[in-house]
């Protein structure tokens, strides 16, 4: 245990945290629901679907303003193509 620790290691090391990290977050994101849905949930059913959904994350505003340009027929074309 005397040699110095490599890049790796350090690179291990902060792996090794982002991932505790998020771990915890993801704990506490579902502890909070379940302390939440205990008192408003009416049935287990309705509490289950709420611990379920924890990860989910609520649309935002540019959600709804996304346009995709699409054809309602993909497969029409502009131009007839002859077929002589």
């Amino acid at each position: 245990m005397d040699k110095p620790l490599s890049a790796g290691d350090f690179a291990a090391m902060e792996d090794q945290l982002k991932a505790c990290v998020e771990k915890d977050r993801q704990y506490w994101r579902v502890n909070d629901v379940k302390c939440d849905a205990i008192h408003t949930a009416k049935t287990y059913e309705e509490f289950a679907d709420r611990v379920a959904a924890a990860h989910l994350q609520p649309l935002d505003q540019k959600d709804f303003k996304k346009k995709y340009n699409r054809k309602w027929n993909q497969y029409a074309t502009e131009e007839k193509q002859s077929t002589e």
